[in-house]
């Protein structure tokens, strides 16, 4: 089977996917993971989901937490822009029609649009 790991970083999730049965992994992030174990494509997710999603039998995204931490209102972090993109990752996937997981943190809650 055929796992998308997005929002990748080095390849934690996909270890645990890999362990579950999955046979073929590929990671994707926006900066170099020279120890992702898996293949690993240097990209933005969200382009590569569009272009590539349909390719997966099942989708994990793991998209930036910074933006909805509790973390974010630390005096030294308040001024700091995070990119939101749990939304525009859910809209994507729904679209798909494949099997996915999002994981962020607690304050990362669902918009009622999604319920």
């Amino acid at each position: 089977m055929r796992l998308l790991d997005l929002f990748s970083g080095a390849g934690g999730a996909a270890r645990g996917y890999h362990d579950a049965g999955f046979t073929e992994i590929v990671g994707v992030d926006n900066r170099p993971q020279p120890r992702y174990p898996f293949t690993f494509v240097q990209a933005d997710a969200l382009e590569y989901l569009s272009a590539h999603g349909h390719e997966f039998d099942a989708i994990h995204a793991s998209p930036p937490c910074q933006g909805y931490s509790i973390m974010r209102n630390l005096p030294w972090l308040r001024h700091k822009d995070y990119p939101l993109l749990i939304e525009p990752t859910r809209e994507l996937l729904i679209g798909l029609g494949r099997p996915w997981v999002i994981e962020n943190v607690m304050g990362a809650k669902l918009q009622a649009a999604w319920l």
